[in-house]
């Protein structure tokens, strides 16, 4: 599991230390930095998916676009660096700018890994394999491979669209539904007979089958929903069908909703992520009812217990409270949680953290509760009872 994230001179960041768990949730005031963490672990695992051999981080690919090296470097800054680690060893890549304004890539110009034994230093790399010089060992190498595999579902999913492409890899990686969830009816339909972890099922379904626990667990955010997809002949493409109860119509998305189109993907990919996968969602409760939110946050409680590493950026208090409860409830235990809360920019200073760490106790409790984090309801109702 990825356990730490340290990057220097990257956009927002001069600096930042972030650790991570089993369910991370990252956060806090907009253009606060939430986003450019996340783009740090994306932007190695495009250059890891690239499969080129050279030294350099590509800025624009699958899962990010950052443009030129001038736009993704801390002000006045030459040199930019990630380090990603897990219990074992940490991975530093020291990058720099060839062509600040016109390039398309950093170029990597050392590499440190570190175990418990000391450090080993690259310096000037020619080639790399998977961002790793030639002698890494296999340890190493599963941390990068893990790295490589990241699913990112980004904020803007593909919506209520009559048809849906097949992956254009011949190999992709594996329950990688696509950044917009476009590929979602693609891993369905190769796996929908396909047993499930049984850690992820949901309870109300003794059948592990891929068909009744997406089904299952979608009937948390849309009471009888159910899913389908076919196969258009002669093409590449696949037809979404959904459904509410036994007996009703198969539609298309256009015809259901968003809310329940924008959560497939993330089912989809919660239940069929390999143990240890990285899975990271930017805005799960798109879309979803208030109590839909709070369930997506049990969901995605469960699916981090059940072995997935699970990154999460989210405006949502809902989502919060789903996850608190997940805890109360014993469906996730509280060392495998953490939350970060990025403070705004803004009002910075020697006593405010640029981003509060806040843990959770087995009854849900939350450690700390700084200025902004989730009180927007309390202070507006304040106002509205003339208290503010």
């Amino acid at each position: 599991m990825l356990k730490q994230l340290r990057i220097q001179n990257f956009k927002c960041f001069p600096s930042l230390r972030l650790p991570l768990e089993s369910l991370t949730l990252l956060t806090g005031f907009n253009a606060a930095g939430k986003s450019t963490s996340i783009q740090s672990i994306l932007l190695i695992a495009q250059s890891l998916r690239s499969g080129n051999r050279s030294a350099k981080l590509s800025l624009n690919g699958p899962l990010t676009r950052l443009g030129s090296p001038g736009e993704v470097l801390y002000s006045g800054s030459g040199q930019v660096l990630f380090s990603m680690g897990d219990d074992s060893h940490e991975i530093e890549w020291l990058s720099e700018a060839e062509d600040r304004a016109h390039g398309v890539a950093l170029r990597i110009r050392q590499v440190e890994i570190a175990d418990r034994n000391g450090h080993n230093i690259y310096k000037d790399p020619e080639f790399l394999e998977m961002l790793l010089p030639a002698n890494a060992n296999s340890e190493v190498m599963k941390l990068v491979g893990r790295l490589r595999e990241t699913i990112f579902l980004s904020a803007v999913r593909t919506g209520a669209f009559d048809v849906f492409p097949s992956p254009e890899d011949p190999l992709p990686v594996h329950a990688d539904v696509g950044i917009h969830g476009e590929y979602a009816p693609w891993w369905f339909q190769r796996f929908l007979d396909e047993e499930v972890d049984e850690t992820r099922c949901n309870p109300s379904d003794q059948a592990t089958t891929l068909r009744r626990q997406f089904n299952a667990w979608a009937n948390e955010f849309f009471p009888e929903a159910q899913g389908n997809v076919h196969s258009i002949e002669k093409t590449n493409l696949l037809r979404l069908e959904l459904r509410i109860g036994d007996i009703g119509e198969w539609r298309r998305p256009s015809n259901i909703g968003y809310g329940l189109t924008y959560a497939f993907p993330i089912i989809v990919a919660g239940l069929l992520a390999k143990p240890n996968q990285i899975l990271i969602i930017d805005s799960p409760e798109a879309h979803l009812h208030p109590a839909g939110q709070s369930n997506m946050g049990r969901f995605l409680s469960q699916i981090a217990a059940g072995g997935v590493q699970v990154i999460i950026e989210t405006h949502s208090d809902h989502i919060l409270n789903g996850i608190r409860l997940a805890v109360r409830n014993q469906n996730i235990d509280p060392g495998k949680v953490l939350i970060h809360f990025f403070n705004q920019p803004g009002i910075l200073s020697v006593e405010t953290a640029q981003v509060v760490s806040t843990l959770v106790d087995s009854q849900g409790n939350l450690s700390e509760w700084p200025k902004g984090f989730f009180d927007q309801s309390e202070k507006d109702m304040a106002n509205l009872a003339g208290w503010g």
